[in-house]
């Protein structure tokens, strides 16, 4: 079998993960063996191997020679939304449980800041397209966001027919060029005033600011985004280990 993509190793981990939660396994049970797991998940046995090593970096299982893998303390701590996975933003709407709309606040080619190209290794005032998006519930705004993404990553007109009120994590998947991790600097802030009083924000309040550039799997640049999360709408978790 064709050795899966590190998001498809990823998705088997969270799988593995699942396994144990819905089996109710605990504090010391015996996972089950790797023949029933790679038949479970429809995956070969090295394939399977590389996600339990992600677990057992992390201390969510133990292996011990001759016996098999068991649960650890780790898998106690386990958290369903932990702030450093990467998803989109459409994805982590869903997750907390929203049905949203998008409503496209701006879309245009402009020229890069100091900033922008610095996120995206540009030159400054490369040309990158800036969409300007608010997700919104129940007339409620959820998540303010504008992303930058270079222009040269489209061909002739593909940028104009996208639908652009949808994830852009898939949109770029579809031109080969899916974001599969990021880095991203979090902070708490309040909306900037222009877009506040331009998009009539001004009951958002508090907002949990990410700035995140994301990378496809060659390493390439392919988008840098600013989403402000409003902080009565959403709640994020970490673990915390020795």
């Amino acid at each position: 079998m064709e050795k899966l993509k590190p998001s498809g190793i990823e998705w088997l981990r969270t799988s593995i993960l699942e396994m144990i939660q819905e089996d109710a396994l605990s504090l010391g049970d015996k996972l089950p063996s790797e023949k029933v797991m790679s038949e479970r998940f429809h995956v070969s046995r090295p394939t399977l191997r590389e996600a339990l090593k992600l677990l057992e970096r992390d201390s969510v299982i133990e292996a011990q020679q001759g016996k098999g893998r068991f649960v650890s303390a780790g898998a106690m701590l386990t958290i369903a939304r932990p702030i450093t996975k990467f998803e989109s933003v459409s994805e982590m709407v869903r997750s907390h449980g929203y049905s949203a709309k998008t409503r496209i606040l701006g879309f245009s080619t402009v020229p890069a800041s100091e900033e922008v190209a610095t996120a995206l290794d540009l030159d400054p005032d490369s040309p990158v397209l800036r969409v300007e998006r608010l997700r919104h519930a129940n007339d409620e705004p959820l998540v303010y966001s504008v992303d930058w993404i270079p222009t040269h990553l489209f061909k002739n007109g593909e940028q104009r027919e996208a639908d652009w009120a949808g994830s852009i994590v898939t949109l770029m998947a579809e031109i080969d060029r899916r974001p599969v991790a990021s880095t991203a600097h979090i902070t708490a802030t309040m909306l900037p005033d222009m877009p506040t009083k331009l998009h009539g924000l001004e009951n958002f309040g508090p907002a949990l600011l990410i700035e995140e550039t994301c990378f496809a799997e060659d390493g390439t640049r392919v988008l840098f985004a600013k989403d402000y999360h409003r902080g009565s709408a959403f709640s994020f978790s970490f673990v915390r280990k020795s």
